[in-house]
């Protein structure tokens, strides 16, 4: 646990114990809940919200990204621990290990988590996708799995491809991003043309943006959308604009500044979520100096939202790493556990259903709290059954690991 941090302990039994702790250098408490009995009365709360009449449909976009995803399963070594040592041993001379090939699929973070949105409202909304799936026209594979879900389906670029090596404790992603070049404004001008793209914004109560790790132009296309916002007339703080990431590693550290420094423009326009798995928490916690790595706990997790969230100039800074997940606003900051699955039956997509769960939450108005319960029952849903989850999904998984009888298929 940090230095500085001043404790104050709930009166639970240990086992669903919350902490509220106050870090010396911050200026707002963090409380965790480290059990899910921690959480009856705000999963009681959920569970009657969800129930209660459903809000207006709503109408946003989702984008940019594309991908072709090649999925294989290792099966001796079946996790990474114990792959990447062979791997290393393997050096200079060759290896071969045991794997089930499992098809193709379409893929990218965004055609997922437009997807996931689809299905969590059960099909009462409005999801226009913009993306990287065919040159020049939509292809089957994305026509397949995204045409019956999506109000409109606009095609940028030809999507990248990925092969996703799956493991039992995670997943490696080899990635062709090539095409990821071809997404710009210019290119989106070009293919949804203005008025349509008026339309779209002027209609829309979300936006998601997605993968910027992996499209060298996103950030404009970001700021673009806030900037017709509000030449639109668009009110402040009217559309919820949810963003993640995705791998940023090979991104150079003058393109973090640049992202950066979007992001208050993006923020006096919309509603902004920041999201970031624990790996990527780490590598932008270390650019303003932070440092966290390494450090999984709920209190460094959740320490390490808010550090973020006071330097970055956004709304709700998110991280999720597989167990658990933080949120830091303005307010406070919160940590609520996660459904954890030892043996996923798929991990790709796990972290855009998770998205996806926030930003519907968030869409409900719901709190902090009630937002992460809603990212983490997506995601512990979506890997348990390899379907994203309905709200009625989710209060289902909710009973079921409350009382204990969450197994790890649904």
């Amino acid at each position: 646990m940090s230095k500085g941090l001043i404790l104050h302990s709930h009166a639970l039994p240990a086992s669903k114990q919350s902490l509220t702790i106050m870090p010396s250098s911050l200026t707002t408490p963090i409380t965790i809940h480290h059990d899910i009995a921690a959480l009856t009365a705000v999963i009681a709360d959920f569970k009657a919200r969800v129930a209660s009449a459903v809000p207006p449909r709503p109408s946003g976009i989702c984008g940019f990204d594309g991908f072709i995803d090649t999925f294989v399963r290792l099966q001796a070594p079946a996790s990474m621990a114990e792959f990447g040592p062979k791997v290393a041993a393997a050096a200079g001379i060759a290896a071969s290990y045991p794997a089930r090939h499992l098809g193709d699929k379409f893929g990218g973070n965004g055609p997922l988590f437009a997807a996931a949105m689809h299905d969590i409202h059960g099909g009462a909304i409005d999801v226009t996708y913009i993306g990287a799936m065919g040159r020049g026209e939509v292809l089957p594979i994305y026509q397949d799995a995204l045409g019956g879900k999506m109000k409109h389906l606009f095609t940028l670029a030809a999507p990248a491809h990925s092969t996703c090596l799956e493991f039992t404790d995670g997943k490696v992603m080899l990635c062709d991003m090539a095409a990821c070049a071809d997404v710009t404004w210019e290119r989106l001008l070009e293919c949804v043309g203005q008025t349509a793209l008026d339309a779209e914004l002027q209609s829309a109560r979300f936006i998601s943006a997605v993968n910027w790790g992996k499209l060298p132009h996103a950030g404009k296309i970001w700021s673009n959308l806030a900037d017709r916002l509000a030449a639109l007339g668009v009110p402040a703080k009217e559309v919820i604009f949810f963003m993640d990431l995705a791998e940023f590693e090979t991104r150079p550290l003058a393109d973090r500044e640049d992202l950066l420094a979007r992001m208050g423009p993006l923020t006096r326009q919309c509603q902004t979520l920041l999201s970031f798995n624990l790996k990527e928490a780490w590598q932008m916690g270390e650019v303003f100096g932070g440092s966290y790595h390494g450090r999984m706990d709920a209190e460094a997790v959740a320490e390490l939202a808010a550090f973020l969230r006071a330097r970055i100039d956004v709304d709700r800074v998110i991280i999720h790493p597989n167990n658990g997940a933080a949120c830091a606003s303005a307010a406070s900051t919160v940590y609520v556990p996660g459904p954890y699955c030892r043996e996923p039956l798929i991990s790709t997509g796990a972290g855009d259903n998770f998205g996806a769960g926030c930003l519907a939450a968030a869409l409900r108005g719901f709190d902090d709290t009630s937002l992460l319960l809603a990212g983490n029952c997506a995601s512990g849903h979506f890997v348990r059954s390899g379907r994203s989850a309905s709200f009625a999904d989710m209060a289902r998984l909710l009973d079921a690991w409350s009382v204990g009888t969450l197994g790890e298929r649904l």
